[in-house]
């Protein structure tokens, strides 16, 4: 039995319209009215949704065909997103403004079209399949990942029994709908980096009711390209993981899983709040990392403004925290590119790693289980020259950061 309180509910309640009081109203009348078996005109729309008065004239005023053309638009978004699998869809024929429900038709199966692009994915997977087998799955394992199973800053994150995933970080962005033009602006700020910033930016101004987040991520350079060399030591050292991206980060996957993050400190997100305990301190636009050193009992304030096309120097943190639940957090941050490709190549060379543990050694005579390191990383057009060590701090893995 059609219910068409139900679908005008469920309607309602996406994100298509679940920030837009004009188009709910809008939509929730001409459900009414068919309904009630009413055929809405024109004039009644005016008076009823957008209280025109009795003055309303048609000819001269075109609100009421403006804002049903863009409902149309709106019901065409539901239904290419939330409302995909809808059984039943409501359609709003141009020049009519009652609403009708139409009963989807399934697709018949046509085997020999499906024939011309099934058969190139079937190549495609076992083209992928065998260069996975071949080149990574039966590759001999590097020299070294006897190394990182005997390293103390590696071997306790990588050889356990805890899942693990690699987490991207992603560039928080927001979506303007127009009242009145069918347009759909995709924005961001510099200033609001997760949902939380999002939605005190929105309360502060009622023109922005309309707002709504973007859920589908958007990567900058600097969390996808240091991420391979990650990927490969997982792959060499036949580890299981899995992908995800900042925005998406749950709370369980914080408490159950070891995590990499991999990214600028814009895009952190969920692991912002760790910051709130560290040595390090920093902001975004202008780019301002500050750090307290014992040793000196001095504030040192770093400002990195640079043209990654030129000779430039980035500033990147790497930080091992505990989780949780006994897990283990690596974060690879910085303000651009440079810092975090180089950090992370650091972290994946032994003799690099040799080179830490060394330091670590001589200032606190052993290698901490959990550690934040502040790195310098030199470069031109985004090739890293050098990376050095500038501070380095033990964490107490009785730290709580969740």
């Amino acid at each position: 039995m059609l219910n068409k309180k139900d679908i005008l509910k469920k309607i309602l309640q996406s994100d298509s319209f679940a920030n837009s009081q004009v188009y709910q109203d809008l939509l929730s009348y001409l459900f009414e009215a068919s309904i009630n078996n009413i055929t809405p005109k024109e004039y009644t729309i005016a008076n009823e949704v957008f209280h025109k008065g009795v003055n309303f004239d048609p000819s001269h005023d075109t609100i009421v065909r403006v804002y049903m053309y863009n409902l149309r638009k709106k019901l065409e978004q539901y239904y290419s997103h939330e409302g995909v699998h809808d059984e039943i869809r409501v359609d709003l024929p141009k020049g009519h403004y009652e609403i009708r429900f139409m009963h989807r038709k399934r697709p018949k199966f046509d085997f020999i079209k499906r024939l011309y692009w099934i058969i190139p994915m079937i190549i495609l997977l076992f083209s992928n399949a065998y260069f996975v087998y071949k080149y990574l799955l039966k590759a001999p394992l590097l020299d070294d990942v006897g190394f990182y199973r005997n390293d103390p800053i590696w071997s306790g994150f990588l050889f356990n029994n805890v899942p693990k995933q690699i987490v991207l970080g992603d560039h928080f962005f927001y979506v303007k709908d127009d009242d009145i033009l069918p347009l759909r602006t995709i924005m961001r700020r510099d200033d609001i980096n997760s949902e939380a910033e999002f939605n005190l930016f929105k309360i502060q101004d009622i023109e922005r009711r309309n707002y709504i987040i973007l859920r589908f991520p958007m990567f900058p350079r600097n969390s996808v390209w240091p991420s391979s060399d990650i990927i490969s030591l997982f792959v060499k050292t036949k580890q299981n993981f899995k992908l995800n991206y900042s925005s998406n980060v749950t709370a369980s996957d914080i408490k159950n899983e070891d995590i990499i993050f991999v990214g600028s400190f814009h895009t952190l997100a969920a692991f912002d709040q760790t910051f709130r305990k560290s040595k390090f301190s920093y902001q975004v636009y202008p780019n301002i990392l500050t750090y307290h050193d014992d040793l000196k009992d001095t504030t040192i304030t770093n400002v990195v403004d640079l043209n990654p096309i030129f000779y430039h120097t980035d500033l990147g943190v790497v930080r091992k925290i505990p989780g949780p639940n006994k897990n283990i957090v690596f974060i690879f941050t910085s303000f651009h590119e440079t810092g975090t490709i180089g950090i992370i190549k650091y972290f994946m060379d032994p003799q690099s790693l040799k080179q830490l543990e060394s330091k670590f050694v001589e200032k606190l005579g052993h290698v901490p289980e959990y550690f934040e390191i502040l790195f310098r990383a030199s470069g031109y057009d985004r090739t890293v020259y050098a990376t050095d060590i500038i501070y380095l701090h033990e964490i107490s893995p009785e730290e709580n950061f969740w």
